[in-house]
């Protein structure tokens, strides 16, 4: 089976930050064939609207859902903060927006009739955070955030390498999707039972 080249959808995305855009980049240059790669993904659901940052989707390996925070970005005991360009410091809690965002997308692939009507079951999904401009140390952790699900400046010049562990180590009993999958997955995001133009309407 020929393996087409890595995806970009879209093909050139515009971002609100170059934090965004440094990450993208990054993963454009060094994700392998096979691979699609989406970015500013909207999603909602009975909940709430979820927007992932980037969609990483790899066969043989699994699904990534990246979060990505510029500015400074740490991690104290009373949880996680980012001090912007202009000096503003906020609470943020981005594990908690990709997992959310995660779960989201995953129930939404499950639910379509071309993914629940065929002989498929779960695959891997995983969710990742990237903050291109702060440091972590090496044993950083969290309860709900060890060490290999967060990514900072070091870590970039081997993003997609370390994207691919992060999906491999989630503790999971699902299965790495295939390349048809993978395909599969960029299809039923892409939407379904799209209206026809009506000049009967229109006259």
């Amino acid at each position: 089976m020929t393996v087409a080249p890595l995806r970009l959808v879209p093909e050139d995305p515009r971002f609100t930050t170059g934090s965004e855009r440094q990450v993208w980049v990054r993963l454009r240059d060094s994700l392998p064939p096979g691979a699609v790669l989406l970015a500013n993904f909207r999603i909602t659901d009975e909940a709430k609207d979820h927007e992932c940052d980037l969609v990483v989707l790899m066969p043989d390996v699994g699904v990534v859902v990246v979060e990505v925070k510029g500015g400074s970005v740490w991690c104290d005991e009373e949880g996680w903060h980012q001090t912007l360009t202009s000096g503003h410091e906020r609470r943020i809690d981005p594990v908690t927006q990709a997992r959310d965002s995660k779960y989201a997308l995953r129930t939404y692939v499950e639910a379509d009739p071309r993914w629940r009507n065929s002989s498929r079951n779960r695959i891997v999904w995983a969710h990742a955070l990237v903050a291109p401009f702060s440091d972590f140390a090496d044993d950083f952790e969290t309860p709900d955030c060890p060490r290999w699900t967060v990514h900072g400046r070091g870590d970039l010049e081997d993003l997609a390498g370390r994207l691919w562990d992060t999906a491999r180590m989630q503790v999971t009993n699902s299965r790495a999707p295939t390349y048809d999958d993978v395909e599969l997955i960029a299809e039923i995001l892409a939407g379904r039972s799209f209206g026809a133009r009506d000049v009967n309407a229109e006259a």
